[in-house]
């Protein structure tokens, strides 16, 4: 495969989507999967310039992010992977790949410019969304937590009430805190505060700028991995579901896309890829049930 390159936790687990298979099934019957075609199709596209761009991320681990050596690695860079070597074999073998780091407030318009050919990240499949992208079927099931100081008197939701708390800009934390505002979860509304990247977010957190920082669960298992530093509190107010984007009237494209997540699920690789970045590799997370139901859910019969 020839590629090139473009730069452009032991607190408890036991809160980690808590969704059952009922809830998750829900989601995925609920999920939207179109938008307006946009003209050329996405492997045309490909086939035409003899390059596939990916986004990818990297500072999002378990995602994505950049290792030691610079190169770029995560769950979801990998799935982008296996499907640059799909549609590498599907245009001829010709086709080199190349990665372009996304954040979660360039993903999109990256996408809709042709920047990039595909999002390989952790993005949740929203109504508003559907507007302007197509999804993949979903690879991921997601819910969102809260980061805290090991000291913090943080232990559940209600005790956010009235405190500072930090969010990704461009996620969907603010559209959930603000809801929940609306709605009177806390005795006195959370203040947010955005920030455009994880790093600046737990930097915010350790000097007393925020509260606490909120995330995906996943994500804030990893920058929060010392115990003796941080913890992570459930706060089982959401579950969602994940997916690579694409852009609108690429169905040759999608259907690639789509084939090689079920082929990476139903052959057993999607596992695999969960335990390198999530289970005994990674965070020591166990799998939970709502992920073996997306296996089964996504393991399309041949």
């Amino acid at each position: 495969m020839r590629e090139t390159t473009n730069n452009a936790l032991s607190a408890d687990r036991r809160g980690f989507l808590s969704a059952g298979a009922a809830g998750v099934a829900a989601l995925l019957a609920g999920s939207p999967t179109s938008a307006a075609d946009a003209g050329e199709d996405t492997l045309d596209k490909i086939k035409n310039s003899g390059v596939f761009n990916i986004g990818v991320r990297e500072a999002a681990p378990p995602y994505g992010f950049k290792d030691a050596n610079g190169e770029y690695r995560g769950f979801s860079t990998e799935i982008g992977k296996a499907i640059y070597d799909a549609v590498n074999q599907e245009l001829g073998g010709s086709i080199k790949a190349n990665y372009v780091a996304v954040t979660s407030q360039t993903r999109i318009p990256l996408l809709q410019n042709g920047a990039i050919d595909l999002e390989a990240g952790a993005t949740v499949m929203t109504i508003g969304r559907s507007k302007v992208v197509d999804f993949s079927i979903p690879h991921f099931i997601t819910s969102t937590s809260l980061l805290v100081l090991a000291s913090s008197p943080i232990k559940q939701v209600a005790d956010m009430a009235g405190k500072r708390i930090g969010i990704p800009q461009g996620g969907l934390e603010a559209a959930l805190f603000r809801s929940a505002n609306e709605a009177g979860t806390f005795t006195s509304a959370v203040k947010t505060i955005g920030f455009p990247d994880h790093s600046q977010g737990v930097t915010a957190l350790r000097t007393g700028t925020i509260d606490g920082y909120s995330s995906d669960e996943p994500i804030l298992y990893d920058v929060g991995r010392d115990p003796s530093q941080f913890r992570i509190v459930p706060m089982k107010m959401n579950a969602a579901t994940q997916t690579l984007l694409v852009r609108p009237g690429s169905s040759k494209f999608k259907r690639i896309v789509d084939q090689t997540i079920a082929r990476l699920c139903g052959s057993g690789e999607w596992e695999k890829l969960y335990q390198r970045y999530f289970g005994e590799g990674g965070f020591k997370m166990p799998l939970p049930e709502s992920g073996r139901f997306l296996v089964q859910m996504n393991s399309w019969p041949a």
